[in-house]
């Protein structure tokens, strides 16, 4: 219900969410001083602002929290429409910790991953270029699939679609050179392999 009312407010005005969350609040207001009723009226404002976004959500409730104002969990709870639970929980985070569940979430949001999908266009390049590197294979997955994946996250993926056994070297020396060889630069490829990987004959 909480996060339904953040949501009701963040289509509202501020000046028209400060109102209403104020008549649904009367009791928790009528217990704040006067500098906690300035915090919260921003608090509620923001939060009819950014759309209830969660990370910025997170952001507003630890810095009301952390603010030396003796605002309480509840209080700030009910000005960013999440739980006293909620609220307790990042009242016990560091700084440091909230910002790494920051970078945390925008990774997850914004990093691509490689899916089941892609299986078939990796397996066409190892039979194509069966003894191709690690690092070239990753190197084909960021040029052509727009996806930057670690050797070590490639090598999983591989065993998980059985597609190790279509490349030659899988077991020798070439993953030994992926750790020596420079990372990809970020220039698309041309789609032909490179010296070192000879393409299967016909």
């Amino acid at each position: 219900m909480a996060t339904e009312m953040a949501t009701t407010e963040a289509h509202e005005a501020p000046q028209d969410a400060w109102g209403c969350w104020q008549r649904e609040h009367v009791e928790l207001l009528g217990r704040a001083t006067g500098p906690q009723r300035v915090l919260l009226e921003a608090a509620v404002r923001f939060v009819a602002v950014i759309a209830a976004q969660p990370i910025l959500l997170r952001v507003a409730a630890f810095f009301l929290l952390h603010a030396g104002m003796g605002l309480t969990p509840a209080q700030v709870g009910a000005a960013v429409g999440r739980t006293d639970r909620a609220m307790r929980t990042v009242q016990a985070l560091g700084a440091r910790e909230v910002l790494d569940s920051i970078w945390a979430e925008l990774g997850r949001h914004r990093q691509p991953r490689l899916h089941p999908e892609h299986a078939g266009p990796i397996a066409k390049y190892l039979v194509d270029h069966p003894e191709c590197t690690q690092l070239e294979v990753t190197m084909f997955i960021a040029s052509e699939l727009s996806i930057v994946v670690d050797t070590q996250t490639l090598h999983r993926f591989l065993d998980t679609y059985g597609l190790n056994v279509l490349r030659t070297d899988h077991h020798g020396a070439g993953e030994e050179a992926d750790t020596s060889r420079p990372p990809w630069s970020g220039a698309r490829t041309s789609g032909e392999p490179s010296s070192s990987c000879r393409p299967r004959s016909p």
